[in-house]
């Protein structure tokens, strides 16, 4: 999809150039080894800094000026790759950041974010490396959120409730 070619247009239906213009954020779903038979690259799925990068350049230079936020969806799961680890995860990530990506999620069919889990506190160590997602282009200054606690507001029942069924 964030390649624009024909063949993605028609299959997926998304014009991300058009839909650019009324979103706030678009997440691709940029898993490296869903790239086969692209660049000719053998096992795509062992290249993420290649698709990851390529993928970033491509979405950033359609939605150029469009305001839209890029945050991709990243690969956490180990089809078609034999390289899957916590730093395969911390490599997209990296790739992410770099070229533009603010945030990201990551994707397993079985609900296994171990290598995601795992990368987590040497990428939490690394301040400036990676990044939590939260930090919006052009932001100077991090804001301290106010807590307020609202006074619950108990409204008396004074006659049944009716439910209404179709």
């Amino acid at each position: 999809m964030a390649w624009q070619r024909p063949v993605d247009l028609a299959h997926t239906g998304q014009d991300i150039v058009a839909m650019a213009k009324h979103c706030d954020v678009l997440s691709p779903m940029i898993y490296p080894s869903h790239f086969f038979g692209m660049d000719g690259i053998a096992r795509p799925g062992d290249a993420p800094e290649h698709f990851i990068g390529e993928s970033m350049d491509r979405f950033m230079k359609i939605t150029k000026d469009s305001g839209v936020v890029i945050r991709p969806w990243l690969q956490a799961f180990a089809w078609r790759t034999k390289t899957y680890s916590p730093k395969y995860v911390e490599v997209q990530i990296q790739v992410a950041k770099e070229k533009g990506g603010n945030g990201f999620l990551f994707w397993n069919a079985n609900n296994d974010y171990s290598k995601p889990y795992a990368a987590m506190p040497e990428m939490r160590a690394a301040k400036g490396k990676f990044f939590r997602g939260d930090d919006l282009p052009g932001k100077t200054e991090t804001a301290t959120p106010t807590v307020s606690t609202p006074t619950p507001t108990v409204q008396p029942v004074s006659s049944p409730i009716k439910i209404w069924r179709h």
